[in-house]
């Protein structure tokens, strides 16, 4: 733990106010360590806003492929995997009601 305890996490957020971030900063220019922990922070927190930036799908590719369900289906005590859903008929379209003729 460096010696400006959360304000360095603070101070490399940028959440610290003027007067006390330039304490901070007074403290890393002397303070080899701080600042050793400062870099290292700083290039952690780089590294997990490059994580978020990665492509966005669309959703299909998070589905398993049919190959490896059946590969998966094949191999010994999976019979209790559910096979795949065929794809339900279109429903009939239903005839017209058929109306009785009124007597006249």
């Amino acid at each position: 733990m460096s010696c400006l305890g959360e304000r360095l996490t603070a101070l490399v957020d940028g959440e610290l106010g003027h007067e006390e971030r330039e304490r901070a900063l007074a403290h890393l220019a002397g303070c080899g360590r701080c600042r050793n922990e400062a870099d290292q922070m700083r290039r952690l927190k780089g590294r997990l806003r490059g994580l978020s930036e990665l492509p966005a799908t669309d959703g299909t590719d998070d589905l398993p492929s049919g190959d490896f369900l059946s590969r998966l289906r094949s191999l010994p005590g999976s019979a209790g995997l559910p096979e795949p859903a065929e794809a339900a008929p279109e429903p009939a379209v239903p005839a017209a009601p058929v109306r009785p003729r009124s007597a006249a």
